[in-house]
């Protein structure tokens, strides 16, 4: 019997008070965590963004140099799909409006949506 009380009184393990410090600390891990992975997530975005419109503006000058304006002012998915692009591409932007691409009276090449700035 007397073995019995001294291992009860000998049992160890961890505290309430030591469980909430641990639980405090991954608290405080998580909240600046978070916002850093949002922050990654939208540059990620915008940096995808971006080499969709430089990719649909290579495709279209391709196109152009190939074909010639036509008096077209706007180029298509059946224009550039499948000779000059695989696929026409998504917009991972959160309002995803789809991309249309243009040609001013001056030969230039407009991606819409435009081109996004990314931060450092």
């Amino acid at each position: 019997m007397h073995k019995l009380i001294k291992r009860a009184k000998n049992q160890k393990g961890f505290t309430l008070v030591e469980l909430m410090v641990v639980v405090i600390i991954i608290g405080i891990l998580v909240a600046i965590a978070v916002p850093v992975y949002n922050g990654v997530q939208a540059n990620a975005r915008k940096n995808a963004h971006n080499a969709n419109v430089r990719t649909l503006e290579g495709a279209a000058a391709l196109y152009i140099s190939e074909n010639g304006v036509d008096g077209k002012i706007k180029l298509t998915n059946d224009d550039l799909v499948p000779k000059y692009l695989q696929a026409w591409p998504t917009n991972p932007m959160k309002n995803g409006e789809a991309y249309k691409i243009g040609l001013g009276t001056d030969g230039k090449i407009t991606v819409s949506p435009a081109r996004e700035t990314v931060e450092d």
